[in-house]
């Protein structure tokens, strides 16, 4: 492919993530995608619920080491990040609670009782990282389509496309493989560092809305 039609392949790209209610999306040098062996111990110090259990965390996917390499074949990548508003200081909410309430299905209005303000933060950043979820899916599938027969989408944070995972021990398959897919943070990638070298930017920790951020290695 000519460097003519790459630029104009990775234009549509942007464009697609943006018709498709994308925050941002930017095509970048696969080179700026930062990755760090501390990322992926993250998931274990302090330990992840997920990890050992979900089927598309840590460490049921490919080794920063692997994930490095493969890395080193791609020359473009492009960041796609979704946004959710928060109305609360995270800082202010339990850890544990934030856990099982991301790994649940999203509690209806009518039925909550207290705590108003902290569950729609909740139910918004679950809303969030699904819609980029599936926006990391179908940019995977607009890429290819566009003629990059290796694209591979990864997401932000664990799969959220089942309320809850099958799981390792119960000998049973992924319910959607051909969609989910593992997160940025479970192969290594400093997501924040990635960020500021693509000149898409967010607050950490958050302060009025949270920043969710997938990438899609394109060629």
């Amino acid at each position: 492919m000519t460097k003519t039609a790459l630029k104009k392949n990775l234009k549509a790209l942007e464009k697609f993530c943006a018709e498709r209610g994308a925050y941002r999306a930017k095509a970048i040098s696969a080179r700026l995608v930062v990755v760090d062996e501390r990322v992926r111990m993250k998931c274990e110090i302090p330990l992840c619920p997920h990890f050992g259990h979900c089927l598309t965390c840590p460490p049921n996917v490919p080794s920063v080491a692997e994930f490095s390499n493969v890395l080193e074949r791609y020359t473009t990548a492009l960041l796609v990040q979704m946004r959710s508003s928060i109305t609360g200081e995270m800082e202010d909410y339990d850890r544990d609670e934030v856990l099982r309430y991301v790994a649940a299905p999203a509690t209806p209005k009518a039925k909550r009782k207290g705590k108003a303000k902290e569950t729609d933060d909740l139910d918004n950043m679950k809303l969030a990282a699904v819609r980029l979820h599936k926006l990391v899916n179908e940019v995977e599938a607009k890429a290819m389509a566009l003629g990059f027969p290796y694209a591979l989408g990864l997401i932000g944070g664990e799969c959220m496309l089942c309320s809850e995972c099958v799981g390792v021990r119960s000998g049973e398959k992924c319910r959607r493989p051909y969609q989910a897919r593992p997160s940025m943070e479970g192969v290594g990638i400093d997501v924040i560092k990635t960020s500021l070298n693509a000149g898409l930017p967010f607050d950490m920790p958050p302060k009025d809305e949270i920043i969710w951020s997938g990438l899609v290695l394109v060629d």
